[in-house]
């Protein structure tokens, strides 16, 4: 029998009680918004290999999969997207934000393609439902690699994921989550530390599939995002390095909201520019304020993560 991998699982576990879209493309970074819950599909998008089986048959609403109590891990403040998200459930498959989220900076650096096969059925609108990720065209058995840093979220067999099948969720460093559904085997827990390109999971064709593929979501304080929009899979690379997300209120879908914050001016050239983080600063609101990037922060201050504290002086110029 397989040995599940245990050398970075957090061993403390916790019961508690409780328990965007619009993009416009730049050079190197990626702009996007809520708006609703709606997305569309490219209209160019050919048929695939398997889409007359898919479109036809695949009819899971993977969006409804969570019922009952979740079950939430003591969130402490050096795991991934601690002054993010609110809670860090490891039963509960789809995060739901509730209340507003600010102005954001994603470093998208240290990516690492899940593996090298490509689209078989893309994101999208399929038959009056919508399809949350993509669909590559893996054989069974095939490795699945982590696509950033993180921690594992979710690690649940097919009983218990709705048609995801075998499910793996990661919560990723720089605040992003990814799915990988339809898994014929998982090969991490939750609460496992994962690097870019570490093993979680072998390709399959569990849950409601019919044809070896890997389901993959990219998500946002549980909004989808078009993984086309910052993955090129014809080249198993990213297409930008960093995505700016604007700030939105939940309850109000207009995402063009008033702001009193003002960009920083910029000091001249070569000169030092610091900045002293305040309660409930991130450094991706840090980063949008002074127009760099979390990585350009981070290199300069030499942090490892993206913890950072009140009081603290950072240098980001």
């Amino acid at each position: 029998m397989h040995r599940i991998s245990e050398k970075y699982t957090i061993l403390i576990l916790f019961f508690l009680c409780a328990g965007l879209r619009v993009f416009a493309q730049q050079d190197n970074h990626i702009q996007f918004n809520v708006v609703n819950d709606t997305a569309r599909i490219e209209a160019d998008i050919e048929e695939d290999s398997l889409g007359n089986l898919i479109n036809s048959m695949y009819d899971a609403n993977l969006d409804n999969v969570d019922h009952g109590n979740g079950l939430l891990f003591t969130y402490f403040n050096w795991m991934p997207g601690y002054n993010l998200y609110q809670n860090f459930d490891i039963v509960t498959i789809h995060y739901r934000h509730q209340g507003s989220a600010a102005r954001d900076t994603i470093d998208l650096t240290g990516y690492h393609h899940p593996a090298q096969y490509r689209i078989t059925s893309n994101y999208g609108f399929r038959h009056r439902r919508m399809h949350r990720g993509v669909d590559l065209g893996y054989p069974e058995g095939t490795p699945v690699a982590a696509a950033w840093d993180g921690i594992v979220r979710i690690s649940k067999g097919t009983a218990n994921t709705g048609g995801y099948g075998n499910l793996v969720v990661i919560r990723h460093n720089n605040g992003l989550e990814t799915y990988y559904g339809h898994l014929s085997r998982r090969l991490v827990n939750p609460g496992q530390m994962v690097k870019a390109g570490d093993i979680i999971g072998l390709g399959g064709n569990t849950g409601r599939s019919y044809g070896a593929h890997l389901h993959f979501e990219v998500r946002y304080l549980g909004n989808d995002i078009n993984p086309n929009r910052l993955i090129d899979f014809d080249n198993f690379k990213l297409k930008f390095d960093t995505m700016y997300v604007s700030g939105y209120t939940v309850s109000v879908p207009n995402p063009a909201q008033p702001t009193t914050d003002q960009p920083a001016k910029p000091k001249p050239s070569g000169t030092p520019q610091y900045h002293k983080v305040r309660k409930g600063e991130t450094l991706g609101g840090i980063a949008m304020k002074y127009h760099t990037s979390v990585s350009k922060i981070k290199k300069l201050n030499r942090l490892r993560g993206d913890f950072i504290r009140e009081g603290q002086r950072l240098r980001v110029r």
